[in-house]
């Protein structure tokens, strides 16, 4: 079923068309996959069908009842709350409920003969769709996608304003999550996530009960979550079934039978052409007119318009370096904390190396010391002979935010204006591009400049931070494939677990503050910590426990029956208790004259008596049953 609908959609900016005439039908539970390069209008689309952008033309149809948020969409919060309130906040309706459903217990106790069946029966209604929203679940729910996505027990506490912007992203992913919308649209959901939590949000989305529309340039991700890739390019819309590895299959072949269809085309009309220029004048004239005819009304086959994205490289190195390319050695650092400790590192030349491990564990801040840019706590870092060190930092420390794309390139290398541009168009950047100040361009800019700049230093050993973090997908493909070719030692921090694959050949795992090595790329080591898992699990459920683990569960599973029991028994007589003072009360009003002179009062007080005295007897019967368990455990 169709739960929204976007029909010849139109949007432009400034005079430049962003969508053209677009068109989209997204059906119940469809997990779609948008993807483009940067700048092919995704998030104006997602605006778009999120209602808050307005489109030139065109019209978005869903129904009323269709529930959808946008990660952009979630409220600024207030300050005072907690990391825990905030996402309880997406059970408002159920708390709601909750208290609800305590004032009518009140109501119960102290409700005459007349009112309780009222109460009761709107308590039973309340409790029926409490129940069926999981109400009682709420709490589990909360913990649930807050551990998920990388939060401990000691920040649930904590005020909102006290978080991080990429903290504050994680928590509007867990309120969104919470929400559990019909359509769920979210914009680079990973990009603040570290692998452990981006393995979790897969899972979970995977048995989402609604429908996804995700924007992401991770292609492991898209590949667990996608039913569907629809491509934004050229201001057009293309659709394909399946996940982003089979829209590569079949975006290739689509590709391939346009170019063949193209060429076909061309050999046609240029046949033509030359048959109407020979005998247009002549004998044939008739005929070359004729044709001519033909061409004008032919419709023509465009050459397929290809996405522009960065130009693939060399990687020229200034020179070779020695065989020693990095040493560290029981390297340790604190702040508040310990962040690590204990660390060793061997690169020799040519080793292709990956850091990984949660956020806050000190990546970014070993690379710096690594680069001389941080003093450790303990330990040494010995950098071996020629070695040229080139840095990718994700935060862009090593652009001037004050020059403009031009200067950037031409003050820190030795080349010309006409060199700088030339090499800046192979990076996207032409014209009047290149005199934008570097401190106004996007994240994906700035990485492409930054990019070029690790190009040109020729380094032989490059520390690189998340240096595909505001790449679109072909960008990384290029990056990847000229990292991949690479002749010297790499050293990076990436949570994209594809680009790690193409490349590296070693993992460094922080794990308790300390470094633990693993040969292979990240698949491998992903495969190697399930299997460890899963052993551990057959190990666990086949060992077979001794005779006094065995006497040990006997004596708990005894004390948790009998304490049961007691509980029950408890619970037991005071319901008796309370249906005894309930049969007083109506055998009392039976006796008034009042009351009895009423035909319609005392049928239904007889009938509330009857079915009074009946629930007393069955749990009488459970109490004696009861009664004789707890004597046989005493």
């Amino acid at each position: 079923m169709i739960i929204l609908q976007a029909k010849d959609l139109s949007v432009a900016f400034a005079g430049q068309k962003i969508l053209d005439q677009i068109s989209l039908a997204i059906k119940e539970k469809e997990r779609i996959g948008l993807v483009g390069v940067n700048g092919s209008g995704k998030t104006t689309l997602l605006k778009c069908l999120t209602k808050q952008l307005e489109p030139d033309e065109g019209e978005i149809f869903s129904s009323p009842l269709t529930s959808s948020a946008y990660l952009e969409q979630l409220p600024d919060y207030d300050s005072e709350l907690t990391l825990w309130e905030v996402v309880m906040d997406s059970f408002a309706d159920l708390l709601v409920m909750r208290k609800e459903l305590r004032g009518l217990e009140l109501q119960m106790t102290a409700a005459d003969e007349t009112d309780l069946p009222k109460i009761m029966e709107k308590y039973t209604r309340v409790t029926a769709e409490y129940e069926k929203n999981d109400g009682y679940d709420c709490e589990n729910i909360t913990r649930k996608i807050l551990i998920g996505l990388g939060f401990i027990d000691s920040e649930f506490t904590r005020p909102v304003n006290t978080f991080s912007g990429g903290q504050k992203t994680r928590l509007n992913i867990a309120r969104l999550l919470a929400l559990e919308p019909d359509i769920l649209f979210l914009d680079e959901p990973t990009n603040h996530l570290d692998m452990d939590a981006v393995e979790w949000l897969e899972e979970y989305l995977q048995v989402y009960p609604g429908t996804i529309v995700v924007v992401s340039h991770d292609r492991i991700f898209l590949d667990k979550i996608a039913t569907r890739i629809v491509e934004l390019s050229h201001t057009k819309l293309y659709s394909y079934p399946g996940n982003y590895s089979t829209y590569l299959q079949l975006k290739a072949q689509t590709s391939a039978a346009w170019e063949k269809a193209y060429q076909k085309q061309q050999e046609y009309i240029k046949k033509t052409e030359d048959y109407i220029r020979r005998f247009k004048a002549g004998i044939k004239s008739k005929q070359a007119h004729g044709r001519q005819q033909q061409l004008n009304r032919l419709e023509r086959i465009e050459n397929e318009k290809r996405d522009l994205t960065i130009a693939p490289w060399d990687f020229k190195l200034q020179q070779e370096s020695a065989l020693e390319v990095l040493k560290v050695n029981n390297l340790a650092k604190s702040y508040d904390e310990t962040l690590f400790k204990n660390v060793n590192i061997h690169l020799r030349k040519g080793d292709k190396v990956a850091l990984i491990g949660p956020n806050g564990c000190g990546k970014t801040t070993l690379l710096k010391i690594i680069l001389g840019e941080i003093e450790p706590d303990v330990g040494k870092v010995e950098i071996g002979g020629r070695v040229i060190m080139g840095y990718f930092s994700q935060q862009f420390e090593g652009l001037d935010q004050n020059k403009t794309i031009l200067d950037e390139i031409i003050y820190n290398f030795d080349i010309t204006i006409e060199k700088a541009r030339s090499l800046l168009g192979r990076m996207l950047f032409s014209g009047d591009d290149v005199l934008k100040m570097v401190g106004n361009l996007s994240g994906g800019e700035k990485a492409r400049v930054s990019i070029l700049k690790l190009l040109l230093t020729g380094a032989n050993f490059l520390v690189l931070d998340e240096p595909t973090n505001h790449l679109d997908i072909e960008s990384r493909l290029i990056v990847e494939d000229m990292l991949a070719q690479y002749n010297g030692t790499i050293l990076m921090v990436s949570h994209d677990r594809y680009f790690i694959d193409q490349i590296v050949d070693e993992i460094l795992v922080f794990r308790d503050d300390q470094l633990v090595r693993f040969l292979g790329n990240y698949s491998d080591f992903h495969n190697h910590e399930i299997s460890i898992v899963q052993n551990i699990e057959k190990d666990f459920i086949e060992e077979k426990p001794s005779q006094q683990q065995l006497h040990r569960d006997e004596n708990k599973e005894r004390l948790r029956l009998e304490r049961k029991i007691h509980r029950d028994l408890s619970e037991l007589e005071t319901r008796i208790d309370n249906n005894e003072e309930q049969i007083i009360k109506i055998e009392t009003k039976l006796t008034s004259p009042e009351i009895y002179a009423d035909a319609d009062k005392v049928q239904i007080l007889s009938r509330q008596l009857e079915e009074l005295q009946k629930e007393v007897l069955v749990l009488y019967e459970k109490w004696e049953k009861l009664g004789s368990l707890a004597e046989d455990y005493a």
